[in-house]
């Protein structure tokens, strides 16, 4: 039995960027995809494009599925396989996109013309041979003048609601500052005057320019002003080994603005030289934010807790690769430990056990998205509750291992296994299921994966509690002495003050 379905030119088939899985670019492409596995059945999906649009046909034999369950299946194979090449990036506003759109923000085309278009649009070309249809509601709405925008906190103080839908312009000119200028008619009988930039026009234009909905985590006033992340695994984070001294840390904006951005780009950040002091981490984190106070408290000591019931971080027990906290409704952002006590191997001469490691969760995706991707779609789409017991507190959420955005990106990493509940799913997915997270894991314990260290007296870690994962190696609580305070920070506040220091940095 066949069955076909017919995507229409126009829906925006994007070339592939490295990993080449598909390639639409108005050629003809004949893409075989060995991709979705549901139990023992392999679903074959074949695409090709010619003159009329993109065909995709699954073959069973001798099936007898109802249509209604082969297009669903064929859901499954062909949306994450026409999705374009992406990066990956953290939850919030931390992004990562094309060198080609940062460059293009960067320096923006200037305004060739300006036409008044059909539909209550005006038609902006731009001298690098783009244009975007702006309606006149949207610009009226967004009317960049002190009377429309508040200068300082650039909040709105145009009434929305009481605009017209379907006004239109009184006149429609570029001025000789090569801005749009636009003259409007207000409900009281005077004129309004609004002026658009080029770049800001570009910049919000670009939704217009390719059809589609913002990026739930691209924010464009955030854009040219972030770098890129790296991606690491254990070569490249030692060969830039992201550290800074307490005292610069503490004494210098330029410091605070250097260990923060280490923390944005690799997601994790060391500080040396701490103070050996309980609650010196508050210190450290008001230069930047506050603490985030949960059910363990302002701040939490990892110390031996021999109490029943106490949470097995109070032990002596090996905690393997793990996120903190998947079982709350949104876990904290970023999680920072200060080693307070701890037995130096280079006095004592061996290993006492209790070393830290992290890895990077969302290199590890990448690697799963480019070499496994049927185990990356069963990790992105599949729902799995983590819950906890805590000195009879009970508390429990329902995650995907990879969370992703509105463009398929992955913003979270939620991965637990000491809190990870019984899956709950179709039959036929519970196999592709524990298969993905069993090829995941691997990688993810992979040496070569991670980053591993003694923190001794005097170390403060922080890191992204949605994207780095950690843990550590057992010890005996009764030979080693090991004491960490650790806290946890909103993470959206240590990047505002990330993006401020860029900012006034940037400008000087």
């Amino acid at each position: 039995m066949l069955y076909v379905l017919c995507i229409p030119l126009n829906v925006g088939i994007h070339k592939h960027g490295p990993a080449g899985r598909l390639a639409c670019n108005r050629q003809t492409v004949h893409t075989y995809l060995d991709y979705f596995l549901l139990g023992t059945r392999i679903i074959r999906a074949s695409c090709r494009e010619n003159t009329t649009g993109v065909q995709f046909s699954e073959f069973q034999k001798g099936s007898k599925m109802s249509l209604a369950r082969s297009l669903l299946l064929l859901r499954r194979v062909a949306v994450p396989a026409l999705q374009p090449s992406r990066g990956l990036h953290v939850r919030g506003k931390a992004t990562m996109v094309s060198a080609a759109m940062r460059a293009d923000l960067a320096s923006p085309p200037a305004i060739q013309s300006a036409l008044p278009a059909q539909h209550l649009t005006a038609k902006v070309m731009f001298d690098d041979h783009t244009y975007a249809d702006f309606k006149y509601i949207w610009l009226r709405d967004n009317c960049q003048c002190p009377k429309c925008i508040d200068a300082s906190t650039k909040q709105k103080l145009v009434d929305t609601p009481n605009l017209d839908v379907n006004l239109k312009p009184l006149s429609l000119t570029i001025n000789g500052e090569g801005k749009l200028a636009i003259s409007w008619a207000e409900a009281d009988g005077s004129e309004h005057i609004s002026v658009y930039d080029p770049a800001w026009l570009f910049k919000y234009g670009q939704s217009f320019m390719h059809n589609n909905f913002a990026s739930d985590t691209v924010d464009m006033d955030l854009l040219p002003q972030r770098p890129e992340m790296e991606l690491w695994d254990r070569t490249s984070i030692w060969a830039s080994f992201p550290e800074l001294s307490y005292n610069e840390f503490m004494e210098t904006e330029s410091g605070l603005g250097v260990w923060l951005d280490m923390f944005y780009r690799y997601g994790v950040a060391v500080l040396r030289g701490v103070p050996t002091e309980v609650n010196k981490i508050v210190d450290v984190v008001k230069r930047f934010a506050y603490v985030k106070e949960t059910q363990y408290g302002t701040t939490f000591d990892v110390i031996n807790k021999p109490v029943e019931g106490a949470h097995l971080a109070y032990t002596g027990v090996a905690l393997s690769h793990h996120t903190d906290m998947n079982y709350r409704e949104k876990s904290p952002g970023m999680q920072l430990l200060h080693c307070l006590k701890a037995n130096d191997p280079k006095l004592t001469g061996e290993d006492p056990g209790g070393r830290s490691f992290f890895a990077d969760g969302f290199r590890i995706a990448r690697w799963l998205e480019e070499n496994e991707p049927a185990a990356y779609h069963i990790l992105t789409s599949t729902p799995v509750r983590f819950s906890i017991k805590n000195e009879g507190k009970q508390y429990s959420a329902l995650w995907p291992i990879l969370c992703t955005n509105t463009d398929g990106d992955v913003t979270e990493v939620h991965y637990n296994n000491r809190t990870m509940k019984p899956l709950q799913a179709p039959t036929h997915v519970v196999t592709p299921f524990y298969q993905a997270y069993r090829l995941f894991s691997e990688r993810l314990r992979d040496p070569a994966m991670g980053l591993e260290f003694n923190m001794v007296p005097g170390d403060l870690v922080a890191f992204n509690n949605r994207r780095v994962l950690h843990g550590r190696t057992a010890f005996d609580a009764s030979k080693v002495d090991r004491h960490l305070q650790g806290c946890y920070v909103d993470i959206d506040e240590a990047f505002a003050k990330y993006d401020s220091l860029r900012s006034k940095f940037h400008q000087n």
